[in-house]
């Protein structure tokens, strides 16, 4: 390979790491993997606050079905002769009896009213755990779509770099050095060629005297008298 075709081509790689640095950073699967972890974090702050009220609704309503069996168990005391106290008139009995048939009420009201709202916080519980579930699927998809994205690119990587270091290895350092400095320069574009009698980077027409200087130089690589980038100088046949 002539030094002219070494730099066009190490040119090439240098370009296509440079697209393929962006694709693998532009990739959509890091966006959806970061999107869907953030979701799932904002549920399972969500399903923390349920799963509290859920258990919170359920001590109480257990806490009412207790209390309710006490009150209960003292009115079947009462009706069995059994309760540790005396009445002195049947008025004390039966107001006795009114007080725990009033509590044993509102045990039932206060649970009749609790219960749709456990009812809501289970299905709540049940629907943000059914999407923790997608979510986390969703997420374990997207990172092994985005690391079979990266293997690849990986690869095309490791292929261009030993191809990269081969052509390197085959030109002068000297010109490898001002390839370097003219591609840090102009962002990628180091090299270009020449299309008639202009450059196909810079564009600008040489004069005739430069273009036949060059011409007459026979060299395939020169410098570009404007934009100062490396020339390939295409040869006649070309």
């Amino acid at each position: 390979m002539s030094e002219a075709s070494a730099l066009l081509r190490l040119q090439e790689i240098d370009l296509e790491l440079m697209r393929t640095k962006k694709t693998a950073e532009a990739l959509p699967q890091r966006q959806k993997v970061a999107a869907a972890r953030a979701a799932a974090k904002k549920v399972a702050g969500e399903l923390t606050k349920i799963v509290g009220q859920r258990k919170d609704l359920e001590i109480e309503l257990n806490e009412l079905e207790d209390s309710k069996k006490f009150f209960s168990g003292k009115v079947t005391e009462i009706q069995e002769g059994t309760y540790n106290q005396d009445f002195r008139s049947a008025q004390e009995l039966d107001f006795t009896l009114s007080t725990l048939a009033k509590k044993i009420e509102k045990c039932d009201y206060d649970t009749e009213h609790l219960l749709p709202r456990l009812e809501t916080a289970e299905r709540a519980e049940k629907n943000a755990r059914a999407l923790a579930d997608r979510l986390e699927k969703e997420e374990a998809a997207q990172v092994a779509s985005f690391k079979e994205a990266m293997e690849q690119i990986t690869s095309r990587v490791k292929s261009l770099a030993a191809e990269r270091e081969r052509i390197v290895a085959s030109l002068p350092a000297t010109l490898v050095a001002s390839y370097e400095a003219a591609r840090k320069r102009f962002g990628g574009v180091a090299v270009e060629t020449l299309e008639g009698n202009r450059p196909s980077a810079c564009r600008v027409a040489l004069q005739p005297s430069s273009f036949t200087d060059i011409r007459r130089s026979g060299a395939e690589v020169t410098t570009c008298p404007y934009c100062k980038r490396i020339l390939v100088v295409a040869t006649e046949e070309a």
